[in-house]
């Protein structure tokens, strides 16, 4: 095994378990070189799912424990915040399985979205009704973690302020997603100051000037970097994930062993 692991003082960096064709486990086994935190980013559909068996988990703990590494669990599907109450709790139930498969594995966080019935600047006409719907969703979702601090809220299209009094009252975290600030316009160092004493989890990828986003990290800006990273290094560790796919790994992580110097 490889011994050349990136690291930053107060930081588990980290990637995703899509960097490699293989299971979670050839994932996990192959980030381990690098980076000491994986992201397992999940889907479940009636079309197609990744969640893991009971035994698979068992694996993932068990490498974890080996090669000193821990793990994020990105829920499959959004906390829905749909008018219908019974679409919204199937979503949380879909949710409550998930913490209930994966509960042994001890995951650092579980990265979550809050979403409305409307992307953009605003997730609902109706915010009233929007905040106390997920308010309602994320309480019953943090209730069954061992520690609600580890129940993140993604920033996303909207700025976070809409959702930050969810956060504050049920005394979740943030997942601070830079790639999504950086994409929908917001003033990206105001908002690191601001929600970093908030944050657990941070997401980093690069966007073309097009837009595209979740590309490697040589589109990331270096200074910014360098910034971040100061702000991180304080209060509790935290988890910096190259939140990129594939090749793009490799790219990102070249980037950041010349940052590392």
């Amino acid at each position: 095994m490889k011994n050349r692991r990136i690291e930053f003082p107060n930081l588990r960096v980290g990637g995703t378990s899509w960097v490699i064709e293989g299971s979670l486990a050839d994932n996990l086994r192959y980030l381990s070189s690098d980076v000491s935190d994986m992201e397992i980013v999940l889907f479940d559909t009636q079309e197609q799912s990744n969640m893991p068996s009971h035994d698979e988990v068992r694996e993932l703990y068990d490498i974890c424990c080996e090669r000193g590494m821990t793990c994020t669990v990105h829920f499959p599907v959004d906390i829905c915040t749909s008018p219908d109450a019974g679409e919204r709790v199937s979503c949380e139930d879909v949710c409550l399985r998930t913490i209930e498969l994966f509960a042994p594995l001890e995951p650092f966080a579980w990265i979550s979205h809050l979403v409305g019935e409307q992307r953009g600047k605003i997730p609902s006409d109706d915010m009233k009704k929007w905040c106390d719907a997920s308010r309602k969703s994320a309480a019953r979702i943090a209730a069954a973690v061992d520690d609600k601090r580890k129940v993140c809220v993604e920033t996303l299209d909207y700025d976070l302020t809409q959702a930050l009094d969810i956060v504050d009252t049920l005394g979740l975290s943030v997942c601070l997603d830079i790639g999504h600030i950086i994409k929908f316009g917001y003033p990206v160092r105001e908002q690191i100051k601001r929600y970093m004493p908030r944050t657990r989890v941070v997401h980093v990828h690069g966007v073309k000037p097009d837009g595209t986003d979740h590309v490697d990290l040589s589109y990331f800006d270096k200074d910014l970097f360098a910034e971040m990273i100061k702000h991180m290094s304080h209060g509790d560790e935290k988890v910096l994930t190259m939140e990129v796919f594939g090749r793009d790994y490799e790219r990102s992580l070249a980037v950041l062993e010349n940052m590392q110097r």
